[in-house]
């Protein structure tokens, strides 16, 4: 009786190994590095986008200002001549002043030393002068009964020279001067209980100033208040 070898089926283990084969199989590398690449592409056009918008903004919001043109010392006066204008970003902080303000600024004096290039802000500038250009201001003290009680600022007044006499109880004549146009500028009243003088700021023209400053230091001035028509 012929015995027959039980058969060894190989169809499972070769199934398996073929599963096992094709699960260690790698990927192909292509696939992988494609996925990084799109992410930095993405980035750097976004990245690109946000830049040319920032450059955009900052360009857009520059405006033309005032730089100085020359040194200038504090307390010079502002002319055209020390002036031109430049673009800077409105973003600097500083609050320069605009081109289309530079009226305002010229014929006043400068509170701070300025270089030539720096920009013009306006707490460097100081108060506008009431006194013109061919104008100067002096001060003068006077005691009641040389200048009429109710003078205030911006009453157009003359200068008139005097002499106090020695003898005759202090009365007050006028001289062969002559009288000096002027304008109060301000009137400081001295208080009735010190009985020390009222000091007036008169503005007078340059050529004057002298004389009325002379006057003033030899209390030989009286102010008369000019008319409307005068």
């Amino acid at each position: 009786m012929p015995i027959t070898a039980p058969r060894t089926s190989t169809d499972g283990q070769q199934a398996s190994n073929g599963a096992r084969l094709a699960t260690a199989r790698p990927r192909p590398a292509g696939r992988r590095r494609q996925v990084p690449l799109v992410v930095v592409g993405v980035l750097l056009v976004i990245g690109c986008a946000l830049a040319f918008t920032d450059a955009s903004l900052h360009l857009g919001s520059r405006e033309e200002v005032l730089v100085v043109t020359q040194p200038l010392a504090a307390g010079q006066v502002l002319t055209p001549g020390d002036l031109r204008a430049a673009r800077v970003s409105t973003g600097s902080g500083l609050a320069p002043i605009p081109v289309t303000e530079e009226s305002s600024v010229v014929g006043r004096s400068l509170a701070v030393p300025l270089v030539a290039g720096a920009l013009l802000t306006s707490g460097e500038v100081g108060s506008a002068s009431p006194v013109g250009s061919r104008s100067d201001v002096v001060a003068l003290a006077l005691k009641a009964g040389s200048f009429p009680p109710d003078l205030a600022a911006g009453d157009r007044v003359q200068v008139v020279p005097v002499t106090s006499s020695s003898s005759g109880g202090g009365t007050v004549s006028a001289t062969s001067g002559s009288p000096v146009a002027a304008t109060v500028l301000a009137v400081e009243a001295a208080s009735p209980a010190s009985g020390g003088p009222t000091v007036f700021s008169l503005q007078v023209s340059t050529g004057d100033a002298d004389e009325v400053a002379s006057l003033a230091a030899a209390n030989q001035a009286s102010l008369v208040q000019v008319g409307a028509g005068g």
